[in-house]
């Protein structure tokens, strides 16, 4: 089985508390909260983890806005202990036999559990590392939503992810921006979609695209 040990000794990810969420979901701009105060902390941590973001795009033949895109869009949000709480009621809920769990649970399975703060789902994670998230036990699933809550792990499985997702619809390299609105809504709607029904909505690969000069300052200033 995968060691997920390797991230131990790793940075713990920047601070996103209930006092942050309370300040974007409950104070207007004026006060200092409200969409301004979210934006503002998102493009801090894409600057703060910018060389990450750079290394892992350039390794994995991604442009280093589409990765720095997909960070600052999923940054931010719920706090990471959210997380932490619906696991942990996932996995009581999914604690009784088969037949108990496909009948009577009333949550999603604890692998669809995204964690990180760029967020992923516990599965997804799993199968860009090649492994199955149905085999995976309770600790194993803990121990992979502990090391997604580091930034550096975090960002290179996006990253990874990201040009798995790439290969997936046997797009060229370097990739072109209809290549990024693809990539983009694959990374939002995952791969059961046809590339045909993707393209018939990109939003959130076009969101990077129409804000493609922003990640660059982010990434380079």
């Amino acid at each position: 089985m995968y060691n997920f040990n390797q991230c131990k000794e790793m940075t713990k990810s920047t601070s996103w508390t209930f006092v942050d969420f309370f300040r974007w979901k409950a104070l207007p701009d004026r006060f200092g909260g409200g969409r301004n105060y979210l934006r503002t902390f998102k493009d801090f941590w894409v600057k703060k983890n910018s060389s990450l973001i750079r290394s892992t795009a350039l390794y994995y033949q991604l442009p280093l806005e589409l990765l720095a895109g997909v960070c600052w869009i999923e940054v931010g949000g719920d706090p990471n202990i959210m997380d932490r709480i619906a696991l942990n009621v996932r996995i009581i809920d999914w604690s009784g036999s088969p037949f108990l769990d496909r009948h009577f649970t009333v949550t999603s399975p604890p692998n669809k559990t995204s964690f990180g703060f760029v967020s992923i789902q516990l599965r997804t994670a799993a199968k860009t590392l090649g492994l199955n998230a149905e085999k995976m036990d309770t600790n194993e699933l803990r121990a992979l939503s502990k090391c997604l809550e580091k930034d550096i792990y975090n960002i290179k499985i996006v990253g990874m992810h990201l040009r798995q997702l790439a290969n997936y619809d046997n797009l060229p390299t370097p990739l072109s921006m209809d290549d990024v609105r693809i990539i983009g809504a694959r990374y939002n709607r995952g791969t059961n979609p046809s590339l045909e029904n993707i393209k018939n909505d990109t939003r959130y690969g076009d969101f990077i695209v129409r804000n493609w000069d922003h990640f660059t300052s982010l990434i380079n200033g």
